[in-house]
């Protein structure tokens, strides 16, 4: 218990000495300029947040498009599958030729043409992964 008291006098002792050396620097004039703090929070552009929010949005609106596109497909698979099943008549009417895929370009694409492009392969993924797993569930013996 002694041996804290006494380094407690101590520390305080030594506290006291170097306020008063500071004290002395800033008296005298011997002390340095003061640094500026550093900022804790880095100065960020427009541009930055702008970016930020642009590709944000992006990802939104192609979260909300594959939704709805998987929905649609997994309805028009399900319907088609009926419609075959059931009024093959009424199918073979409605028969479409496949569609041919678009070529891609070594061009530079803009913002908007390139989320397009993702969006489309995200599409196509989607469709497939969709087509797949209702022929899985047709092929499953019972």
């Amino acid at each position: 218990m002694g041996i804290i008291i006494i380094l407690f006098f101590i520390a305080v002792i030594l506290a006291f000495v170097m306020l008063y050396y500071r004290a002395w620097q800033i008296k005298t004039l011997r002390a340095l300029p003061e640094t500026p703090p550093h900022k804790l929070i880095p100065e960020m552009y427009f541009r930055h947040v702008e970016k930020i929010l642009l590709n944000l949005a992006k990802y939104l609106v192609q979260w909300i498009v594959l939704v709805v596109v998987k929905y649609w497909f997994i309805i028009y698979t399900k319907v088609k599958k009926w419609g075959v099943k059931n009024w093959p008549k009424v199918y073979n009417l409605f028969k479409s030729s496949k569609e041919k895929e678009a070529e891609v370009n070594s061009q530079k694409y803009t913002f908007v043409q390139r989320a397009k492009l993702e969006l489309q392969a995200k599409i196509r993924h989607t469709k497939e992964k969709v087509r797949r797993e209702h022929e899985e569930e047709n092929n499953k013996p019972l």
